[in-house]
């Protein structure tokens, strides 16, 4: 099973000039604000996490120094909402817009605020921008450049690129997804079966359970037209969960398809499995990943990753690394870290009409087996400098990768 259901880093969402950015009141500005902190507060899968005994002083003097700004019209609305979501060092609670930065190239406006940064590779290389590539590096070995999971390259090109190295005649795979900011986990699941040669488990995410989640929930079942008796199961266990803080997502897929319309539910039935809650938490701490099949189409493959690589992306590595020992990744940064909240909602503030992303899921067991603090690093440090291009070419890292699986 799948570790999530969409996983979205929004680092270039929404690029508006500043110039269509609307005129508003001192009272809109402020009213944008005060609507992005109590969101943030009610509804950020997070929030529990990063504010606590030791943090809050620190957070509140923050809110209301920020809310003081913009009542007296020293900022925007939008300005203080990206200081305010940089507060919790979470690359996915974020304003959504993006502007150039003092060197002419375009950033999340809200990174300015952050004190941990993404690279900018375009400071260190002639040109990074990474596209979709499905060629042959030599006799041996296959490269598939994957540098995104939002649909471009979209699903008929992904299953395109694994027929393609099927028929080459390569034994060895270089899946390179530097740069790969994340998307849907819908649209790497194609490598992920490709790569997978054993069962493997990593923590599950749960939900933070409130009344606007719920709501979304319902929302998406009665625009996917499941019939009205699921719409009403699912409204009659409303009640009896609201007291409960977070729902696991393993938990959700059992009581979900209880409400089918081919199923009669009990209310023990019910509480019974809402009562696993009050356990151990093993029932539903952790995802298994499993397969019934493996491909044999791969020998040996490698993962190829920098700092680029986020959310998504970075569940993409964590997916093969528990499932596939003939894969390597092989870098020369970290990953992002950008994966413990995740599952974001788009929320637009009522005047100014920018939005701001705020994640409904968090990893189970936090700080234990997180990764934002970090990122994920390679196995392998490549040992040589970044390449002077990285764009639809063969660089100078896939060809020394490819060398080293063919030893």
């Amino acid at each position: 099973m799948k570790r999530s259901i969409i996983i979205t880093f929004c680092m270039f969402l929404g690029l508006i000039a500043l110039a269509q950015l609307p005129e508003l009141t001192v009272e809109q500005h402020l009213e944008d604000y005060d609507f992005a902190v109590k969101y943030i507060e009610d509804n950020y899968a997070g929030f529990p996490n990063k504010v606590v005994d030791s943090t809050r002083a620190d957070y509140e003097s923050m809110k209301a120094r920020l809310r003081t700004q913009v009542e007296q019209g020293e900022r925007t609305g939008w300005d203080a909402v990206a200081q305010y979501t940089a507060w919790f060092d979470d690359f996915h609670t974020r304003l959504n817009y993006s502007a150039r930065n003092e060197k002419g190239n375009w950033e999340s406006y809200g990174d300015r605020y952050r004190s941990r940064k993404p690279i900018d590779y375009n400071a260190f290389m002639e040109e990074y921008r990474p596209k979709a590539v499905a060629c042959k590096v030599t006799d041996k070995t296959f490269l598939i450049r994957f540098p995104s999971c939002d649909g471009n390259p979209d699903m008929e090109w992904i299953k395109g690129s694994i027929m393609d190295f099927k028929e080459s005649g390569c034994e060895n795979l270089v899946l390179d997804i530097r740069d790969n900011g994340g998307g849907s986990d819908v649209y790497f699941n194609p490598y992920w079966e490709l790569l997978y040669d054993h069962e493997g488990t990593e923590p599950a995410v749960e939900y933070r359970n409130s009344p606007e989640h719920r709501k979304m929930l319902l929302k998406e079942f009665q625009d996917s037209g499941v019939p009205q008796e699921f719409i009403m199961g699912i409204q009659a266990i409303f009640p009896m969960i609201e007291g409960i803080e977070y729902l696991p997502q393993p938990l959700l897929r059992q009581i979900l398809p209880m409400f089918s319309d081919s199923q009669n539910v009990s209310m023990q039935d019910l509480m019974g499995v809402l009562g696993k809650l009050n356990q151990s938490g093993g029932d539903f701490s952790v995802d298994t990943y499993r397969l019934n099949q493996i491909s044999d189409a791969v020998r040996k493959a490698a993962l190829i990753i920098d700092n680029g690589v986020a959310s998504s992306g970075e569940q993409m590595v964590r997916s093969i690394k528990a499932t596939s020992d003939r894969t390597t990744v092989y870098g020369r940064d970290n990953t992002l870290g950008c994966l413990d909240f995740s599952n974001i909602n788009v929320v637009e503030m009522p005047n100014c009409h920018l939005s701001f992303s705020s994640p409904m899921t968090r990893t189970i067991g936090l700080p234990d087996g997180g990764i934002d603090a970090t990122g994920i690093a390679p196995d392998i440090l490549i040992p040589l400098p970044l390449p002077a291009r990285l764009t639809d070419n063969i660089d100078e890292w896939v060809i020394w990768v490819a060398a080293q699986l063919e030893k």
